[in-house]
């Protein structure tokens, strides 16, 4: 379908009512409207000053992860000025709005999953004048880890998961289709598997794994626990995507497939097997995306 020579590394993003295609510069986003046509729009987005610290190793994590939060934050923006006409996406009420609760979501997500976990068993094990810190720190990955595939796995059961799910499991499937050189058709993308080793899902899973291994191996005084999980928590970003590179460099050999395992795991929560429509919407993004950069 492609030469190397023009051959592109291609991410994507579920949306609630579509799917998010990224290329080097170009984004596209396609959805159905109101009469169930699809539509797109596209995003040019990238900066030169991005392109030469994701070179940096230790930095370039950080700097994907920046860049990934913004082109969300924009394709928010997108979706709501092209789905509904009575917004006024100019507005900078609006722009403050939508940008206080991506961040106000962000807080939360992370205080729950982090931080919650460990005030909480440090007060079960003082209200049971518990002195042992095995039992406390056991008692932190327990409600760690429960709050974190609970908080993932009950979001299919509300419409909005299950759609985003699908469209997860969708752009997934097309991006396997067009690195296989294969035509982008509806039976070419059910070959293939609903998880890829690029997902940020794998990003998620490693950043909670080197967490709780860096958080527990070192004595923290709790007056300063939140400013130096905060620094803390750079430097895991940047770990997690250098582990992940090494992952997708390798993801034909036995430590590349060591270290997919995870991300492969959680995935298994977050995709939903697609329908045809939600096939099609994906290879009309890709298709799109590929004839921009071309």
């Amino acid at each position: 379908m492609s030469s190397d020579n023009n051959f592109l590394r291609l991410g994507g993003q579920a949306l609630p009512e579509g799917i998010l295609i990224k290329g080097p510069i170009y984004t596209v986003i396609a959805y159905r409207s109101d009469n169930n046509e699809i539509k797109t729009a596209s995003i040019k987005w990238g900066f030169r000053i991005t392109n030469y610290l994701r070179r940096v190793p230790f930095i370039r994590g950080l700097v994907t992860i920046v860049e990934t939060l913004g082109l969300s934050l924009k394709s928010i923006f997108v979706m709501a000025e092209l789905t509904d006409e009575e917004i006024n996406t100019d507005s900078i009420f609006f722009k403050f709005f939508i940008s206080f609760m991506f961040v106000l979501v962000a807080i939360f997500t992370v205080s729950l999953i982090i931080y919650l976990p460990k005030f909480s068993s440090s007060g079960i094990v003082n209200i049971f004048d518990i002195n042992s810190d095995f039992i406390e720190i056991g008692l932190e990955l327990l409600i760690r880890f429960s709050i974190f595939f609970v908080y993932i796995y009950f979001y299919r059961f509300f419409d909005i998961g299950k759609t985003m799910f699908k469209n997860h499991a969708a752009e997934h499937m097309a991006i396997h289709t067009y690195e296989s050189k294969q035509d982008l058709s509806v039976d070419n993308l059910k070959k293939f598997n609903k998880e890829h080793p690029r997902c940020g899902t794998a990003f998620l899973a490693f950043v909670f794994i080197y967490a709780n291994i860096i958080f527990h191996t070192l004595t923290i005084d709790v007056q300063f626990l939140f400013f130096i999980r905060m620094a803390l928590s750079i430097f895991v970003i940047s770990l997690t995507y250098e582990t992940l590179l090494l992952g997708w460099k390798s993801n034909n050999l036995f430590v590349g497939t060591i270290i997919n395992i995870p991300g492969y795991l959680l995935q298994k929560i977050t995709t939903i097997k697609p329908n045809d429509n939600d096939l099609e919407l994906a290879i009309i993004a890709t298709e799109k995306c590929i004839s921009l950069h071309k």
